[in-house]
């Protein structure tokens, strides 16, 4: 199978630049956009179906979805614009298409990425605007970063529970917008920037392991998890066999910039086969 994976398209803040179609498309079974992809996850919805109205779209909420929004409520309208259609909206769900199986989630972090979670948890929710911009509680609260923990935890469990289960021959993708692994460059960087890791990786690598988890199930390894957010290329295997994969634009290109945006290295037309 033939995936065509991106995330992190920020179509609010990108003048100039779209989806590659026609001649230009590659050639790809199912598209995958892990997150970032426009606020108001409907119109996400609606941006794909109008683009690739043939083949089966993966499509999992990070976390400039819901601003603007209730959390809740922008998933269920975006559930219900994807009802029937070739769109899959994933949270804490999966879809089976022919032998693979996409387990989808925005995952969120737990914070303890440098060893400090509460203080991390503080800086996050000075400094950034998740929680600022994203409401819950039928819009009566502010999503804060002990909402975030909590959904963190819940999707986990999701994800141990589908690495529990037996595969035979089957294959499993796990999508994410959140990143499972540490920062990889070992260049320097400000510490303004380290202090907000936290809230934008989780150390998941113990679930890249084959054997007993800490509730003692058996896990094996997903085949492929994609991530995005970090707004950074990676391309690893990562514990014993899976790959885990990051490819996202980023904000931009902006006017008079065609082909300028935050990653360099992003690849329109990535293809992964599994």
């Amino acid at each position: 199978m033939r995936l065509w994976a991106m995330s992190d398209l920020h179509l609010e803040l990108t003048r100039g630049w779209d989806l590659p179609s026609g001649e230009a498309r590659p050639d790809f079974d199912v598209l995958i956009v892990a997150g970032d992809l426009i606020p108001r996850m409907e119109r996400g919805v609606a941006w794909l179906r109008e683009r690739v109205p043939d083949r089966p779209v993966i499509y999992v909420a990070g976390n400039h979805e819901p601003y603007g929004q209730d959390i809740d409520i922008d998933l269920e309208k975006a559930k219900a614009a994807a009802a029937g259609t070739n769109v899959h909206v994933l949270q804490n769900e999966t879809v089976r298409i022919d032998d693979v199986t996409f387990a989808g989630a925005t995952l969120w972090t737990d914070f303890a990425l440098n060893g400090d979670a509460h203080r991390a948890m503080i800086t996050a929710g000075d400094r950034m605007n998740d929680f600022k911009k994203i409401r819950i509680s039928n819009y009566e609260q502010r999503f804060l970063p002990h909402h975030a923990l909590t959904r963190h935890f819940k999707s986990v469990a999701f994800l141990k529970s589908e690495l529990r289960k037996p595969r035979r021959e089957g294959r499993l993708v796990v999508v994410t917008h959140h990143a499972p692994v540490r920062q990889q460059s070992e260049a320097p960087r400000p510490e303004n920037e380290r202090a907000l890791d936290p809230a934008y990786r989780s150390d998941l690598t113990r679930l890249m392991v084959s054997g007993s988890d800490d509730e003692g199930g058996l896990l094996r390894p997903a085949d492929l998890w994609l991530y995005g957010h970090t707004h950074e290329s990676f391309d690893a295997v990562i514990g014993e066999t899976t790959r885990v994969v990051s490819n996202s634009k980023g904000y931009g290109p902006w006017p008079g910039h065609q082909r300028s945006w935050d990653n360099p290295h992003f690849d329109e037309k990535l293809i992964i086969e599994i």
